[in-house]
Protein backbone atom coordinates (compact mmCIF):
# COMPACT_ATOMS: atom_id res chain seq x y z
CA UNK A 1 0.00 0.00 0.00
CA UNK A 2 1.25 3.58 -0.73
CA UNK A 3 0.40 6.43 1.44
CA UNK A 4 -0.06 9.89 0.03
CA UNK A 5 2.00 12.95 0.85
CA UNK A 6 -1.09 13.86 3.16
CA UNK A 7 -1.74 10.36 4.34
CA UNK A 8 2.22 10.53 5.78
CA UNK A 9 1.89 14.01 7.68
CA UNK A 10 -1.65 12.68 8.81
CA UNK A 11 0.25 9.46 10.47
CA UNK A 12 1.60 11.01 13.25
CA UNK A 13 -0.88 12.67 14.59
CA UNK A 14 -2.79 9.44 14.35
CA UNK A 15 -0.17 7.84 16.30
CA UNK A 16 0.07 10.72 19.05
CA UNK A 17 -4.09 10.06 19.49
CA UNK A 18 -3.80 6.38 19.87
CA UNK A 19 -1.03 6.72 22.41
CA UNK A 20 -2.62 9.47 24.62
CA UNK A 21 -5.94 7.56 24.65
CA UNK A 22 -3.99 4.17 25.15
CA UNK A 23 -2.75 6.14 27.92
CA UNK A 24 -6.22 7.69 29.21
CA UNK A 25 -7.19 3.82 29.07
CA UNK A 26 -4.65 2.52 30.99
CA UNK A 27 -4.84 5.23 34.11
CA UNK A 28 -8.28 4.59 34.08
CA UNK A 29 -8.20 0.91 34.21
CA UNK A 30 -5.41 0.84 36.69
CA UNK A 31 -7.74 3.22 38.71
CA UNK A 32 -10.77 1.28 38.99
CA UNK A 33 -8.07 -1.82 39.57
CA UNK A 34 -7.01 0.58 42.85
CA UNK A 35 -10.95 1.33 43.53
CA UNK A 36 -11.15 -2.61 43.94
CA UNK A 37 -8.11 -3.98 45.74
CA UNK A 38 -8.88 -1.16 48.20
CA UNK A 39 -12.35 -2.15 48.41
CA UNK A 40 -11.15 -6.10 48.84
CA UNK A 41 -8.46 -4.93 50.99
CA UNK A 42 -11.02 -2.78 53.37
CA UNK A 43 -13.23 -5.95 53.93
CA UNK A 44 -10.46 -8.14 54.53
CA UNK A 45 -9.76 -5.43 57.31
CA UNK A 46 -13.19 -5.08 58.78
CA UNK A 47 -13.69 -6.09 62.69
CA UNK A 48 -15.33 -5.99 65.82
CA UNK A 49 -12.98 -4.34 68.40
CA UNK A 50 -12.72 -5.83 71.67
CA UNK A 51 -11.07 -5.79 75.20
CA UNK A 52 -8.17 -7.55 74.97
CA UNK A 53 -7.91 -7.75 79.06
CA UNK A 54 -9.43 -9.08 81.30
CA UNK A 55 -13.36 -9.12 81.87
CA UNK A 56 -14.28 -7.91 85.23
CA UNK A 57 -16.93 -10.29 87.20
CA UNK A 58 -20.55 -9.43 87.96
CA UNK A 59 -20.06 -8.86 91.72
CA UNK A 60 -16.43 -6.82 90.47
CA UNK A 61 -18.50 -4.94 88.43
CA UNK A 62 -21.57 -4.40 90.47
CA UNK A 63 -18.78 -3.40 93.16
CA UNK A 64 -18.11 -0.47 91.73
CA UNK A 65 -21.01 0.47 89.69
CA UNK A 66 -22.87 1.14 92.93
CA UNK A 67 -20.43 3.20 94.71
CA UNK A 68 -22.47 5.88 96.76
CA UNK A 69 -20.03 8.24 95.36
CA UNK A 70 -18.15 7.14 91.78
CA UNK A 71 -13.77 8.39 91.70
CA UNK A 72 -12.61 9.45 88.29
CA UNK A 73 -10.72 6.05 88.96
CA UNK A 74 -14.32 4.34 88.79
CA UNK A 75 -15.49 5.62 85.75
CA UNK A 76 -12.46 4.75 84.09
CA UNK A 77 -13.03 1.16 85.02
CA UNK A 78 -16.51 1.45 84.21
CA UNK A 79 -15.50 2.89 80.91
CA UNK A 80 -12.83 0.17 80.54
CA UNK A 81 -15.34 -2.62 81.26
CA UNK A 82 -18.70 -1.42 79.18
CA UNK A 83 -17.65 1.65 76.73
CA UNK A 84 -20.02 3.93 78.67
CA UNK A 85 -18.38 7.41 79.57
CA UNK A 86 -19.26 9.32 83.18
CA UNK A 87 -22.49 10.42 80.95
CA UNK A 88 -23.55 6.91 79.98
CA UNK A 89 -23.23 5.62 83.47
CA UNK A 90 -24.83 8.68 85.32
CA UNK A 91 -27.91 7.80 82.85
CA UNK A 92 -28.13 3.93 84.28
CA UNK A 93 -28.19 5.66 87.81
CA UNK A 94 -30.95 7.65 86.97
CA UNK A 95 -33.14 5.02 85.04
CA UNK A 96 -35.02 2.25 86.99
CA UNK A 97 -33.10 -1.11 86.02
CA UNK A 98 -29.96 0.95 85.40
CA UNK A 99 -27.48 -1.79 86.72
CA UNK A 100 -28.88 -4.69 84.39
CA UNK A 101 -28.75 -2.50 81.66
CA UNK A 102 -24.97 -1.87 82.23
CA UNK A 103 -24.16 -5.42 82.66
CA UNK A 104 -25.96 -6.48 79.42
CA UNK A 105 -23.74 -3.90 77.78
CA UNK A 106 -20.68 -5.37 79.45
CA UNK A 107 -21.35 -8.77 78.01
CA UNK A 108 -22.39 -7.30 75.31
CA UNK A 109 -18.96 -5.16 75.05
CA UNK A 110 -16.61 -8.09 75.55
CA UNK A 111 -18.24 -10.69 73.25
CA UNK A 112 -16.19 -12.47 70.29
CA UNK A 113 -18.29 -11.25 67.26
CA UNK A 114 -18.16 -11.91 63.36
CA UNK A 115 -18.54 -9.97 60.59
CA UNK A 116 -20.91 -10.29 57.69
CA UNK A 117 -20.21 -8.04 54.48
CA UNK A 118 -23.39 -6.76 52.90
CA UNK A 119 -22.47 -5.29 49.57
CA UNK A 120 -25.38 -3.38 48.48
CA UNK A 121 -23.76 -0.96 45.18
CA UNK A 122 -20.57 -1.31 42.92
CA UNK A 123 -17.54 -1.07 45.53
CA UNK A 124 -20.25 -0.21 48.07
CA UNK A 125 -20.38 -2.18 51.60
CA UNK A 126 -21.89 -2.15 54.86
CA UNK A 127 -19.75 -4.43 57.25
CA UNK A 128 -22.53 -6.03 59.82
CA UNK A 129 -22.57 -8.01 63.25
CA UNK A 130 -22.70 -11.96 62.34
CA UNK A 131 -24.11 -12.31 66.00
CA UNK A 132 -26.62 -10.80 67.93
CA UNK A 133 -27.23 -6.98 68.32
CA UNK A 134 -25.01 -5.17 70.36
CA UNK A 135 -26.49 -3.02 73.78
CA UNK A 136 -27.14 0.54 73.83
CA UNK A 137 -27.41 2.80 77.07
CA UNK A 138 -30.96 4.75 77.36
CA UNK A 139 -30.82 7.44 74.61
CA UNK A 140 -31.95 10.34 74.55
CA UNK A 141 -33.87 12.73 71.98
CA UNK A 142 -31.00 15.06 70.18
CA UNK A 143 -28.34 12.66 70.58
CA UNK A 144 -26.85 11.64 67.88
CA UNK A 145 -25.27 8.59 66.63
CA UNK A 146 -22.23 7.71 64.43
CA UNK A 147 -20.77 4.62 62.85
CA UNK A 148 -17.92 4.03 60.13
CA UNK A 149 -19.01 0.28 59.03
CA UNK A 150 -20.20 1.41 55.80
CA UNK A 151 -16.79 1.69 53.13
CA UNK A 152 -16.85 2.57 49.42
CA UNK A 153 -13.50 1.42 48.08
CA UNK A 154 -11.15 1.68 51.20
CA UNK A 155 -13.16 4.85 52.05
CA UNK A 156 -14.84 4.38 55.72
CA UNK A 157 -17.62 7.01 54.74
CA UNK A 158 -19.56 5.71 57.53
CA UNK A 159 -23.08 6.85 58.57
CA UNK A 160 -24.94 8.31 61.33
CA UNK A 161 -28.71 9.71 62.90
CA UNK A 162 -30.26 11.72 65.14
CA UNK A 163 -32.24 10.52 68.24
CA UNK A 164 -35.64 11.60 68.18
CA UNK A 165 -37.04 9.53 70.55
CA UNK A 166 -34.89 7.54 72.94
CA UNK A 167 -37.34 5.11 74.38
CA UNK A 168 -38.03 4.07 71.17
CA UNK A 169 -34.85 4.03 70.53
CA UNK A 170 -36.38 6.02 67.02
CA UNK A 171 -34.01 7.85 64.53
CA UNK A 172 -34.51 10.43 61.86
CA UNK A 173 -31.83 9.92 58.82
CA UNK A 174 -30.84 10.75 55.65
CA UNK A 175 -29.35 7.54 53.75
CA UNK A 176 -30.88 6.55 50.68
CA UNK A 177 -30.82 7.64 46.91
CA UNK A 178 -34.65 8.89 45.79
CA UNK A 179 -35.96 8.66 49.09
CA UNK A 180 -36.53 11.78 51.80
CA UNK A 181 -35.26 11.92 54.93
CA UNK A 182 -37.03 9.11 56.88
CA UNK A 183 -37.57 7.70 60.13
CA UNK A 184 -35.52 4.14 61.42
CA UNK A 185 -34.70 2.57 64.49
CA UNK A 186 -31.35 2.41 66.43
CA UNK A 187 -31.54 -1.50 65.51
CA UNK A 188 -32.19 -1.33 62.26
CA UNK A 189 -29.44 0.93 61.92
CA UNK A 190 -26.80 0.95 64.12
CA UNK A 191 -26.51 -1.67 66.79
CA UNK A 192 -26.34 -4.74 64.20
CA UNK A 193 -23.50 -3.29 62.70
CA UNK A 194 -19.85 -3.51 63.52
CA UNK A 195 -19.03 -0.31 65.05
CA UNK A 196 -20.98 2.64 66.81
CA UNK A 197 -21.01 5.83 68.95
CA UNK A 198 -23.43 7.75 71.05
CA UNK A 199 -22.62 11.63 71.19
CA UNK A 200 -24.29 14.56 72.45
CA UNK A 201 -23.80 18.20 72.41
CA UNK A 202 -21.96 19.88 74.91
CA UNK A 203 -23.92 22.00 77.64
CA UNK A 204 -21.60 24.16 77.49
CA UNK A 205 -22.29 24.87 73.83
CA UNK A 206 -26.16 24.60 74.27
CA UNK A 207 -27.06 26.34 77.24
CA UNK A 208 -26.44 29.46 79.80
CA UNK A 209 -25.47 27.38 82.76
CA UNK A 210 -23.01 25.03 80.86
CA UNK A 211 -25.33 22.40 82.14
CA UNK A 212 -27.54 19.24 81.55
CA UNK A 213 -30.83 21.22 82.15
CA UNK A 214 -34.01 22.42 81.28
CA UNK A 215 -32.61 25.63 78.33
CA UNK A 216 -30.30 22.37 76.83
CA UNK A 217 -32.91 19.66 76.88
CA UNK A 218 -35.67 22.63 75.45
CA UNK A 219 -32.41 23.15 72.59
CA UNK A 220 -31.77 19.57 71.99
CA UNK A 221 -36.08 19.09 71.60
CA UNK A 222 -36.31 22.85 69.44
CA UNK A 223 -33.33 21.61 66.77
CA UNK A 224 -34.26 18.11 66.72
CA UNK A 225 -37.77 19.58 65.56
CA UNK A 226 -36.22 21.39 63.36
CA UNK A 227 -34.52 18.41 61.27
CA UNK A 228 -37.52 16.14 61.41
CA UNK A 229 -40.14 18.54 60.27
CA UNK A 230 -38.52 21.58 58.66
CA UNK A 231 -36.00 19.40 56.89
CA UNK A 232 -37.72 16.45 56.03
CA UNK A 233 -38.31 16.75 52.26
CA UNK A 234 -34.47 17.18 51.63
CA UNK A 235 -33.39 14.76 48.52
CA UNK A 236 -30.43 12.86 49.35
CA UNK A 237 -27.41 13.28 47.83
CA UNK A 238 -23.76 12.09 48.72
CA UNK A 239 -21.97 14.94 46.99
CA UNK A 240 -23.90 17.51 48.58
CA UNK A 241 -21.75 20.52 48.81
CA UNK A 242 -19.76 19.88 46.01
CA UNK A 243 -22.52 19.63 43.52
CA UNK A 244 -25.27 21.63 45.36
CA UNK A 245 -24.31 24.44 47.83
CA UNK A 246 -23.33 23.45 51.55
CA UNK A 247 -25.60 26.07 53.39
CA UNK A 248 -28.42 25.08 50.97
CA UNK A 249 -31.65 23.00 51.44
CA UNK A 250 -30.92 21.68 48.10
CA UNK A 251 -29.98 18.02 49.04
CA UNK A 252 -28.12 16.33 52.21
CA UNK A 253 -26.50 13.11 53.27
CA UNK A 254 -26.68 11.59 56.68
CA UNK A 255 -24.04 14.00 58.11
CA UNK A 256 -24.87 17.11 56.35
CA UNK A 257 -28.70 16.93 57.93
CA UNK A 258 -27.14 16.74 61.20
CA UNK A 259 -24.69 19.68 60.64
CA UNK A 260 -27.27 21.72 58.82
CA UNK A 261 -29.73 21.46 61.37
CA UNK A 262 -27.47 22.38 64.34
CA UNK A 263 -25.71 25.44 62.37
CA UNK A 264 -29.30 26.88 61.33
CA UNK A 265 -32.45 25.68 63.54
CA UNK A 266 -33.55 29.40 64.77
CA UNK A 267 -33.89 29.06 68.03
CA UNK A 268 -35.18 32.15 70.46
CA UNK A 269 -31.83 33.64 71.00
CA UNK A 270 -31.26 34.51 67.39
CA UNK A 271 -29.46 31.58 66.39
CA UNK A 272 -26.92 32.25 69.71
CA UNK A 273 -26.24 27.96 69.80
CA UNK A 274 -26.20 27.73 66.74
CA UNK A 275 -23.18 24.99 66.26
CA UNK A 276 -20.76 24.04 63.26
CA UNK A 277 -20.33 20.65 64.09
CA UNK A 278 -18.10 20.30 60.71
CA UNK A 279 -14.90 19.91 62.30
CA UNK A 280 -12.59 20.30 59.02
CA UNK A 281 -14.75 23.00 57.82
CA UNK A 282 -14.33 21.47 54.33
CA UNK A 283 -17.07 21.28 51.29
CA UNK A 284 -17.83 17.61 52.14
CA UNK A 285 -19.77 17.12 55.86
CA UNK A 286 -19.06 13.28 56.67
CA UNK A 287 -19.79 11.44 59.97
CA UNK A 288 -16.09 11.58 60.78
CA UNK A 289 -16.14 15.52 61.08
CA UNK A 290 -19.23 15.10 63.05
CA UNK A 291 -17.12 12.28 65.74
CA UNK A 292 -14.13 14.75 65.82
CA UNK A 293 -16.01 18.26 66.67
CA UNK A 294 -15.35 19.91 69.33
CA UNK A 295 -18.75 20.53 70.58
CA UNK A 296 -19.24 17.13 71.16
CA UNK A 297 -18.88 14.23 73.82
CA UNK A 298 -19.07 10.64 74.01
CA UNK A 299 -21.94 8.84 75.87
CA UNK A 300 -20.98 5.25 74.18
CA UNK A 301 -18.48 3.50 72.16
CA UNK A 302 -18.82 -0.28 70.79
CA UNK A 303 -16.70 -1.95 68.36
CA UNK A 304 -14.40 1.24 68.21
CA UNK A 305 -10.83 0.97 69.51
CA UNK A 306 -11.09 3.76 72.23
CA UNK A 307 -7.39 4.52 71.72
CA UNK A 308 -8.23 5.27 67.74
CA UNK A 309 -12.11 5.79 67.34
CA UNK A 310 -13.09 6.60 63.96
CA UNK A 311 -10.01 5.84 62.02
Amino acid sequence: MILSKEEKRRLPKRIIALIVAGAFIAALGITVLGFFIAFWISDAKAYVWRPSYEMLSEAELKAVYEKETLTDGDYEVLFEQTGLTRIGIDRAKKASGGWARVLAIQQSYFKERGVKPEQFAPLVCTDMLSGDPAETIYLQRGDIIITSSTHFSGFRIGHSAIVTNGAAGRIFQSNQVGVANYYATVNEMFTNRINFMVLRIKPEYFSESGQDDGEYRKNLDRVTSFIEHDLKDMPYSVFTGVFTKKDSTAATSCAHLIWYGFKHFDDENGGKYNLDLDSNGRLLVVPKNISESPYVELVQTFGFDPEKMYE
